[in-house]
Parts: C-alpha cells; structure tokens; sequence
C-alpha cells in the first residue's frame, strides 16, 4: 500500500491489487491503453472512498499522473495484455 497526498491535501492509498483486479481491468478496458486507468479506478481510494473514473478524470493532471505512474509500477512486470479474441 501506498500513500499520495494529493494537490489539494487529501490523502490517496494505492492498494497493492491482485489478479482479480487486473483481470477486471483487462475486461472493462475499450483499449490495452485504457487497463491503466482501469486499474486506477480499481486500487485507489481518497479519503477512505473508492475513486469513481469521473473523479480521477478531473483530477490535476500532475494528480493523475502520479496515480497513474504508482499503478504502473505494480502493473508494469505484468506488461498487461488485453486477450485478443482469437
């Protein structure tokens, strides 16, 4: 678990994540770029409260990134892949 203090002072914790996360993020992704962010909405909280995707949409940029940059470093051995539907 990480902890980001946000721009305005409040206070963001990474989870740690498991495989459900990722599969779940896998699956709710339009696009492999888009797991990322998916997995953002799934392993952040603010305050205690799960992040809603329009919340970390209006986020600061230097807010989102630096979520974005601590999810990537859990996800970022994974390389995640969305499966192809072969």
């Amino acid at each position: 678990m990480k902890e980001i203090v946000l721009s305005d002072g409040r206070k963001a914790i990474v989870k740690e994540g498991k495989g459900r996360d990722l599969f779940w993020a896998m699956e709710n992704a339009s696009t492999q770029n888009e797991i990322i962010k998916m997995l953002v909405i799934r392993l952040v909280e603010i305050e205690g409260k799960p992040i809603t995707e329009d919340e970390l949409e209006d986020l600061p940029i230097a807010d989102a990134m630096a979520l974005l940059n601590e999810v990537s470093k859990i996800a970022s051995p994974f390389q995640a892949r969305k499966p192809s539907s072969a």
